[in-house]
């Protein structure tokens, strides 16, 4: 019976593995993304709450729930930002869940035209599942016919706890040009590749990378913005490309103050493609929401009829008391 937890198990870790807690609208969860970009805005501090639930179709949805607070901090004139980022992911028959608590900094310098970006992340990661809602071989009533969760389930040697510490960090570049605003950035996640298992071997997280750029170019009041981003581990990729426009009305007091949409598609290298991702938001006051779809493609879609994730967020944005002009008060001649 110890063969038959392990092997479910494995292919929960397998398919974390593949997954590794990520978000379509992955530009707007943005402490998810990169540690650099922490404070990576023109204001005092932003709230970022996001939610993706996935395979709803199948018995027991993938969902994930990510809360990020981020806030300037200035010594003299040098920029640091500090904020804390947290992530609850549940999913599978087993109850797999996953609660990540990380604290960050970054700092942020511009040198001549470009803006640069560094930061680092560090926290705990808390894992368990539960076996009350599946049955083993040995649970098999013969005098019912039928599988009864309160027999021994013989099962032994098996932590349903791990919690382990964890730090990531990143680079982040962009520079505003006349008729375009280029940016990208570069983050690593799982330095120090910490010990992660259920069953007491020496397994340890492999390290994550993820690589994104975009282009925002603005016409008039319109603009678009291209975007690419991959992410490796160990075997499993994660690639996404597309792009999003918008419309910004120019009455900066107007009560909505940009709507977009964007088009992406995602490729895991393993098929033709995984999914096509497509996004509707708008942003009203300091608010920001936006809404996406993955419609799945891949060799699932028969069992999940094309039906693939849904996704919010949700981005609080306050304003900046940071002067951005400096006058010399002189005398009238």
């Amino acid at each position: 019976m110890k063969y038959y937890l392990s092997f479910t198990l494995v292919f929960f870790y397998i398919s974390a593995i593949a997954q590794d807690i990520h978000f379509s609208q992955y530009i707007y969860s943005p402490l998810t993304l990169n540690p650099a970009n922490t404070g990576n805005i023109d204001a005092d501090w932003r709230f970022v709450n996001n939610y993706r639930n996935q395979w709803k179709s199948l018995s027991i949805p993938y969902r994930t729930i990510g809360v990020s607070y981020e806030h300037q901090w200035y010594i003299y004139s040098e920029q640091f930002s500090y904020g804390i980022n947290i992530i609850n992911d549940k999913s599978g028959p087993i109850g797999l869940t996953v609660n990540k608590l990380f604290l960050t900094l970054a700092y942020h310098k511009k040198i001549g035209l470009s803006n640069w970006h560094t930061g680092i992340q560090g926290g705990m990661i808390f894992k368990n599942y539960s076996l009350n809602d599946i049955t083993f071989p040995s649970q098999f009533d013969m005098t019912t016919g039928y599988f009864n969760s309160q027999l021994n389930n013989n099962e032994s040697n098996f932590n349903q706890h791990v919690n382990y510490p964890d730090i990531n960090a990143g680079v982040a570049w962009d520079k505003p040009m006349r008729f375009f605003h280029p940016e990208m950035g570069l983050s690593v996640f799982h330095l120090i590749m910490p010990k992660e298992s259920f069953i007491d071997n020496n397994h340890h997280l492999a390290i994550r990378y993820a690589i994104y750029g975009g282009l925002y170019m603005p016409i008039q009041q319109f603009y678009v913005k291209p975007q690419i981003f991959q992410m490796r581990q160990r075997k499993a990729t994660d690639f996404i490309m597309g792009g999003e426009a918008g419309y910004n009305f120019p009455n900066k007091q107007a009560f909505i103050r940009r709507v977009f949409a964007g088009m992406f598609f995602r490729n895991d290298f393993a098929t033709a493609f995984d999914a096509y991702i497509i996004m509707i938001g708008l942003q009203i006051k300091q608010w920001q929401v936006g809404f996406s779809y993955d419609i799945n493609t891949s060799s699932l879609a028969q069992a999940t009829n094309h039906r693939g994730a849904f996704e919010v967020s949700v981005i609080y944005t306050s304003k900046s008391t940071i002067p951005k002009k400096i006058t010399i008060p002189c005398d009238r001649m």
